[in-house]
């Protein structure tokens, strides 16, 4: 056993835990079931979107309980052989949880793999039976490090056939209490996962009231957290523990694991006049309305739009696209953003009528996921 350098930007001691292999390569759908959550860690990096809401999103698609079909497309869309069940705190909506599971594993069979990350605080025998008859592979559970009264419910996990683990963001200055719980799980998990600290748009000011800061310009890692996670697991390698471990980096979600799931999903989603980058982001034509032109408030005006504000546009677009019928371009309404899209090129030269007719032909490179996130916008 020693610790190894993987493809993937990260270290282990053994084996990657199943999860965490699909992950890598893209393969699982992250399924955000709440934001709810009854511990108050001082790390959270959750958006303020997601934190303490009862929201449900299928990777970057946001969705209701009442819309499984959205849940299921998002994952034929990125071809996932898994999911990755998160929030806030899963076991708070333990039903909705179970039904994720069930529909998932009812609609892509009993090889596609589950796990879910979990507190210890919401833990008990009766849902634990309920997660294992849905079919759950693989449970994650976050102790908290100051507080050790629930960590004897890690021994309810292995009442169940399945995988267990330990999750915990490796934290400069707490190491002390990480080896506490490194020495109680030794004989009761397989796999201990140590995240790098992540520094959040929600958690800087929190994180940086106790001292933490980026390690760098271009990374939302915290400095020092990497030298911890090491030194946790040499510390893991002189006990001899034989459970594996997995130190996941910023880098890793980011430069991996995110970036292989939407190459998978560009695949699915590019139209026949978008050029895919090897990044996996789409260059593509857009035709936008002006009173939907991105600005500011370009999201916010799209979330607010009333049905009756969406037939009109919609209407909008269907004139719009008419009109490039006329000019021998081909063009597909995008309804979720309320414009057109269409090839880059042909947009380009027809510009000058294009605008005449009050319309907005631009250049965009975006990723190819739901929310279309724009990395570059060129008016042409």
């Amino acid at each position: 056993m020693k610790i190894t350098k993987t493809p993937y930007f990260s270290y282990k001691i053994g084996e990657l835990p199943i999860g965490c292999k699909f992950c890598v390569k893209g393969e699982k759908l992250v399924l955000f079931i709440t934001g709810i959550c009854n511990r108050n860690c001082f790390y959270c990096p959750l958006s303020e979107q997601k934190k303490n809401k009862d929201v449900i999103f299928a990777n970057e698609w946001e969705t209701s309980e009442k819309d499984f079909k959205t849940i299921i497309k998002e994952a034929k869309l990125c071809n996932s052989k898994g999911a990755g069940i998160t929030g806030g705190d899963p076991l708070l909506v333990i039903n909705r949880t179970v039904n994720a599971i069930k529909k998932l594993k009812k609609t892509f069979g009993k090889r596609f793999h589950i796990h879910i990350y979990t507190s210890l605080n919401n833990v008990n025998y009766d849902k634990l039976k309920k997660l294992k008859n849905a079919g759950l592979d693989e449970i994650r559970v976050h102790p908290d490090l100051n507080d050790d009264r629930y960590w004897t419910r890690i021994g309810l996990l292995n009442k169940f056939n399945w995988d267990v683990g330990v999750e915990i963001p490796a934290v400069p200055g707490y190491e002390k209490q990480t080896k506490k719980l490194l020495d109680y799980v030794n004989d009761k998990v397989q796999f201990v996962n140590l995240n790098e600290l992540e520094m959040s748009d929600t958690n800087v000011t929190n994180l940086s009231k106790f001292g933490f800061k980026p390690k760098n310009s271009i990374s939302y890692g915290a400095k020092g957290s990497e030298e911890s996670a090491l030194k946790l697991m040499k510390y893991i390698l002189n006990k001899k523990y034989e459970f594996n471990v997995h130190y996941c980096t910023c880098r890793l979600k980011d430069a991996v694991q995110l970036k292989q799931r939407i190459k998978r999903r560009a695949k699915n989603v590019a139209l026949k006049f978008d050029k895919l980058t090897k990044e996996g982001t789409l260059i593509r034509g857009v035709i936008y309305l002006p009173e939907l032109y991105p600005s500011f408030s370009y999201r916010k005006k799209l979330k607010k739009l009333t049905k009756i504000e969406k037939i009109k546009l919609v209407k909008k677009l269907d004139n719009a696209k008419i009109l490039l019928g006329k000019l021998g371009i081909a063009s597909a309404i995008d309804e979720v953003k309320m414009r057109l899209l269409a090839n880059p090129v042909l947009l380009n030269n027809k510009k000058n009528i294009l605008k005449k007719n009050k319309l907005i032909p631009a250049k965009v490179e975006e990723y190819p996921t739901h929310d279309a996130t724009e990395v570059e916008i060129n008016p042409l």
